[in-house]
């Protein structure tokens, strides 16, 4: 069964893929932040940007990209005007690289991503959040059924017992999430109370196996991995305050297109507003809901306008200061900017 599970997240890949009219991939991109490699040529999978593209948007194989094909989908960006093309990007390092080398404008990214491009040198600024409505989880800590860990505290006492580890990516948004997640129960993480597994299919395999007790996985993979898996969403994001997704611009783009940026996020404001309105209609979508799920999954309802606060800027920043990712704090007006919101 463990390499048909595989299989549903691949496929899940490949029809998200598909639906950008990209490349497949073997294996899903996780939603993590990977260290921002130097300047480089664009993937393989970049084709050149076009003349007659206004915008081209990076876009991961996770939830949080619906409003975007939802807006590709019902014209949209056609009524107001702009020309959007959704690129399909198989990793955080194609995502980066892709928007140093100016072969994407914008992207489908994370506070995290933002903070070391800014950092590196690469002007960017984040003009949306764009994660789910509150209540809605995202990213969750799934316990698997072999664990018999079903609750908060006894994850934290095997935790504390040396008896368990959580499956994370190192030093990314998945890391961040899962201490976020944990001291909001009260626990304080330690490094050893991790395993590095980056990939999330191998990740979600291994929370099955019983590999590792737990793992952190993201929407609609916690559905499958509870509802089909029989593993136990032990904590989720919707128990903390703010999830660090975004959409952002390189600076040179806002500089020499912003009526451009202006209309693709009125045309995305459109999207959330008809998916927060009748989400049984968005419920086969582009970005693909694993067979075994589809029938039962609750669609999520997604933010309406608006930009990170300087306070949930801030808790990034800090973390990658502790973290020691960034060197020094970047300032809260070099990453975020509000003047494109409808």
């Amino acid at each position: 069964m463990i390499s048909i599970y595989r299989a549903w997240v691949t496929l899940f890949i490949v029809f998200f893929l598909a639906a950008c009219g990209g490349s497949t991939a073997s294996e899903p991109a996780s939603p993590a932040i990977e260290p921002t490699p130097p300047a480089a040529s664009a993937p393989e999978t970049q084709p050149a940007p076009s003349d007659t593209v206004d915008l081209r948007v990076a876009v991961l194989p996770v939830l949080n990209t619906m409003p975007l094909f939802v807006a590709q989908e019902q014209g949209f960006y056609q009524e107001q005007g702009v020309s959007v093309e959704l690129v399909p990007v198989e990793s955080a390092r194609d995502r980066q690289i892709a928007l140093q080398a100016g072969q994407v404008d914008g992207a489908n990214t994370d506070l995290m991503g933002v903070i070391l491009l800014a950092g590196a040198g690469s002007p960017i600024k984040a003009v949306r959040h764009d994660s789910f409505a509150e209540g809605f989880r995202f990213f969750s800590i799934v316990a698997g059924s072999q664990s018999g860990l079903t609750t908060p505290q006894a994850l934290i006492a095997a935790l504390e017992a040396n008896e368990a580890q959580i499956a994370i990516s190192n030093n990314t948004i998945i890391e961040y999430l899962t201490t976020t997640m944990l001291a909001s129960a009260g626990y304080s993480a330690q490094p050893d109370d991790y395993l590095e597994v980056a990939d999330i299919p191998i990740r979600l395999e291994q929370v099955a196996q019983g590999t590792v007790a737990a793992g952190t996985l993201p929407e609609p993979l916690t559905t499958l991995a509870t509802e089909v898996q029989g593993g136990t969403a032990i904590l989720s994001d919707s128990d903390i305050d703010f999830v660090p997704t975004v959409v952002a611009f390189n600076q040179s783009v806002l500089d020499n297109k912003p009526e451009a940026v202006r209309a693709f996020l009125v045309a995305y404001e459109q999207a959330v507003v008809a998916i927060n309105s009748e989400p049984e209609t968005y419920r086969d979508n582009p970005v693909r809901i694993p067979d075994p799920v589809r029938a039962t999954y609750t669609v999520p309802q997604f933010v309406t306008a608006r930009v990170p606060t300087e306070a949930e800027v801030q808790s990034v920043i800090d973390w990658m200061l502790a973290r020691g990712l960034i060197d020094q704090p970047v300032s809260y007006s070099d990453l975020v900017d509000a003047g494109y919101l409808p």
